[in-house]
């Protein structure tokens, strides 16, 4: 026992951290030895860009086939939205697929689930990315397609 006013320091013990292996990233079309892995770098906006792609296509899809001047004109500056966002990500241009009947002859209450579908997954991936200009941007469109789906 210390004697009065004297401090004693307690041993520590510290347990060692068990070593992983570092996580290798798969990519079955690179050609190698069987069991090899190969990183393959791509640009910070990739996954944005097919998530913006698709919703575009979606967007547009639902626009065509929506009769109201009123929502079609809301329909289009959204696409028009997430297109340029598509830009500012891609710069070099992320090929949209043709959208003629691009809703597959779904309902417009079913195109409309499709779409807040879309914009949630490119909700969770911008705030992976921690884009806010994106995530904001899907969270508007979920409220849009959300609002359209309980309106029908």
């Amino acid at each position: 026992m210390p004697a009065e006013g004297e401090m004693y320091e307690q041993t520590r013990t510290t347990v060692s951290a068990q070593r992983r292996p570092a996580a290798r990233a798969h990519n079955s079309s690179t050609p190698g030895a069987p069991g090899t892995t190969a990183r393959t770098a791509l640009p910070h906006g990739a996954p944005l860009s097919g998530h913006l792609a698709a919703l575009v296509t979606a967007t547009e899809a639902i626009r065509d086939a929506t009769p109201d001047p009123a929502r079609r004109a809301e329909l289009d500056a959204a696409a028009h939205e997430l297109a340029d966002r598509l830009t500012q990500l891609a710069p070099t241009g992320a090929p949209l697929p043709h959208t003629a009947g691009a809703h597959g002859g779904r309902s417009l209450a079913a195109a409309h689930e499709h779409a807040h579908a879309l914009a949630g997954r490119l909700l969770v991936v911008a705030a992976a990315q921690q884009d806010t200009v994106t995530a904001m941007l899907a969270c508007r469109r979920m409220d849009a397609h959300a609002a359209a789906r309980s309106a029908r």
